[in-house]
């Protein structure tokens, strides 16, 4: 009986925690409009440019037509059209927020930092990403006392395979000095992933495979059974990257990971960004992001950050 319930127990946690991606998920594409009803944007040779959503089906190499709010149905010839400039391989960006309050003789400062890095190439992909968040408070004349003292970084590999399917490997390191079991943790994964949508405004990719776990650092992992221990298991990963148009990007990541220890431990990260770029030619923007996480090897097992930030984009 207990590997049953610690299977039913797994099963209502993943549901519990993938729970916002899946509404995500839901309300980005509902019904497959979204991918039907793509919106672009047309250069055309004069200068103009044009956002409407494109009509796959009635659109070939050398005509686009499109749907305009305004104007309603257009054909726009490939001759009309300003070829796009190759994009460049590489795609970075760095941002950062500083919030700094007193209140009544108390002091509150907040700092966090993002930064990400991506390689496109003839179906190779490889991202880096990395942010740290820290807050520190002080009561009047008492010393300042840390809150929040924690960072991640992640590097994720992708190679084509064929059309549908690609290799994917991934390391994702974990730092919370406020924990008590676990200050570091350590992630990786290799499998295999399985790009459902692949349009120049979305791309929702699927990927599984084994993973490992390992977990060390606190005032507790001396007297905790799992931290300091490498654990394997397996991983499921949903990554949705969402342009509804040139000043909106949503980005969303889920990873679910069952480990086998004693009993199953599972462990799930769920992250959100949106960014808002005011000029899409400036490469200027503001975000909100969030990240929840779950481990059920660390103290505590729930951790859950949101922040703001400016950043740019290059």
């Amino acid at each position: 009986m207990a590997p049953v319930q610690g299977i039913l127990q797994l099963m209502a946690i993943h549901h519990a925690l993938a729970a916002p991606l899946f509404l995500a998920l839901f309300l980005t594409l509902p019904d497959g409009r979204a991918v039907k009803a793509e919106t672009i944007r047309l250069t055309l040779k004069n200068g103009d440019t044009i956002n409407a959503e494109l009509v796959p089906d009635e659109s070939t190499d050398e005509r686009k037509v499109v749907m305009h709010p305004q104007l309603g149905r257009l054909e726009v010839s490939r001759d009309a059209i300003r070829p796009e400039p190759t994009p460049p391989a590489w795609k970075s960006s760095i941002s950062a927020g500083v919030i700094g309050n007193n209140k009544d003789g108390n002091d509150d400062v907040t700092a966090t930092f993002a930064a990400t890095s991506t390689y496109k190439k003839d179906g190779d992909k490889l991202s880096l990403k990395g942010g740290y968040n820290y807050n520190t408070t002080r009561d009047g004349n008492e010393p300042f006392k840390v809150q929040t003292d924690k960072g991640s970084a992640t590097v994720r590999y992708d190679r084509r395979l064929s059309r549908g399917i690609s290799l994917v490997t991934f390391a994702d390191y974990h730092y919370n000095a406020t924990n008590e079991a676990s200050v570091n943790t350590v992630k990786g994964a290799v499998g295999l992933g399985v790009p459902l949508i692949n349009t120049p405004s979305t791309q929702l990719t699927l990927s599984f495979g084994p993973s490992f776990q390992w977990g060390n650092g606190g005032s507790d992992c001396d007297t905790d059974s799992a931290c300091g221990r490498t654990y394997p298991g397996a991983s499921f990963t949903t990554e949705l990257d969402w342009t509804p148009n040139p000043s909106f990007r949503i980005s969303l990541d889920n990873n679910f990971s069952a480990l086998a220890a004693s009993e199953l431990k599972p462990t799930n990260s769920f992250g959100a960004t949106i960014k808002y770029f005011p000029s899409i030619t400036s490469g200027m923007f503001t975000s909100l992001q969030f990240l929840s996480t779950y481990n059920s090897i660390a103290k505590p097992e729930i951790d859950n950050t949101v922040n703001g930030q400016v950043g740019i984009e290059f």
